[in-house]
């Protein structure tokens, strides 16, 4: 077998590896398609996998800045 000749199978497997897998691929997509529910009614915020998170109400005594230490530097 030549160089040539092997250079050209390479080439010609490698063209209908590339093909196959296109085919494989397409294949996958329809059936993913296929798959996914047809509709489903949104919630009334439009949310469909996460909760909005409301927080607490803050408490007045929480909300005040931390009283800091003063360094030993500053006596």
């Amino acid at each position: 077998m030549d160089v040539i000749d092997l250079l050209i199978t390479i080439v010609v497997v490698t063209i209908l590896v590339t093909i196959v897998l296109a085919i494989v691929t397409y294949v996958a997509y329809k059936l993913r398609l296929a798959r996914e529910p047809s509709t489903l009614e949104p919630g009334s915020d439009g949310l469909r996998y996460f909760v909005r998170y409301a927080p607490p109400p803050s408490d007045p005594v929480a909300a005040e800045p931390p009283v800091t230490a003063e360094h030993a530097t500053e006596a």
